[in-house]
């Protein structure tokens, strides 16, 4: 299965990790996977929202973290 969150490196399950995310200009954690995922389903984290993964510390739009939106297009 390809992954298509970071072409550099292979991500593991959002809720086995810690993250950070930006939601209108103000910065977010460290908060769970669990966190991240309800924020996301609960409409708080957008898809052009940024997040970064605490152990990575490259920040990519919400989008691009495969399992976080059901269907981000």
């Amino acid at each position: 299965m390809e992954d298509t969150s970071n072409a550099n490196e292979p991500t593991p399950a959002v809720a086995d990790r810690e993250w950070l995310y930006v939601h209108r200009g103000e910065t977010y954690g460290p908060v769970s996977g669990t966190d991240l995922l309800a924020a996301a389903h609960l409409g708080f984290l957008g898809p052009d929202d940024l997040v970064c993964r605490k152990d990575v510390g490259k920040w990519v739009t919400a989008r691009l973290i495969h399992g976080l939106f059901k269907d981000a297009g």
